[in-house]
């Protein structure tokens, strides 16, 4: 038992490492013997726990997906939550902020964003999972206030492009151009602009 609690406490320290140097250098500019310095291990005991670096970068990524998954309220909460718009975006901005500020995957933000660039795995992963997913899921939210009655019967595609790309338009300005300037006020901001533009978007589409 000892030996696989040395082994788990081992592969999450190679975790974290590893998230740290690829946030900071980019994926391809981080070596397995860097990795396995920072740990403070051989670089061939990686192997007993990554089949290579590639697998490492793997394991980021599905637990960042499980993560955000794992950050959505209940399924009976959402429903009743869409009978109030306003309640809504609120639970929805503030689940978006948590989102990007925690400290392991506002890291992970980082790296997908350095990837995007030249990493097809990544560039698909996030055309998927972080653009296409959340718009139908965007869509199915305004479709559904509507048939609630919450909101005026607009086209419900076109406000999933309206409402979600403003959150896209945050996370470039974040972790593109501004990561290097971003200091701790930035998520309050983020807060305030994001609560704004929600209030713009309810008193568009709210019934009288």
């Amino acid at each position: 038992m000892k030996n696989q609690t040395t082994k788990i406490s081992t592969k999450q320290k190679i975790f974290d490492v590893s998230v740290d140097l690829f946030s900071q250098k980019g994926f391809d500019a981080v070596s397995v013997r860097e990795i396995a310095r920072e740990v403070g291990i051989r670089e061939s005991s990686i192997y007993n726990h990554y089949k290579n670096k590639e697998a490492i970068l793997d394991a980021i990524i599905d637990y960042f997906k499980s993560e955000l998954g794992s950050s959505s309220p209940p399924e009976e909460e959402m429903e009743k939550l869409m009978e109030t718009p306003e309640m809504f975006f609120e639970v929805g901005a503030k689940a978006f902020i948590g989102r990007m500020s925690a400290p392991k995957i506002e890291k992970i933000w980082r790296i997908i964003s350095i990837e995007l660039y030249h990493n097809e795995k990544i560039r698909e992963f996030f055309k998927r999972e972080l653009l296409e997913v959340p718009l139908i899921a965007w869509e199915e939210i305004f479709t559904k206030m509507i048939e609630k009655g919450a909101i005026k019967p607009v086209d419900p595609k076109i406000m999933a492009y309206e409402y979600f790309y403003f959150a896209i338009f945050l996370y470039f300005e974040h972790f593109v151009l501004n990561y290097e300037e971003s200091d701790e006020t930035f998520m309050e901001l983020v807060w305030d602009r994001m609560s704004n533009h929600a209030e713009f978007i309810i008193n568009s589409i709210k019934k009288e």
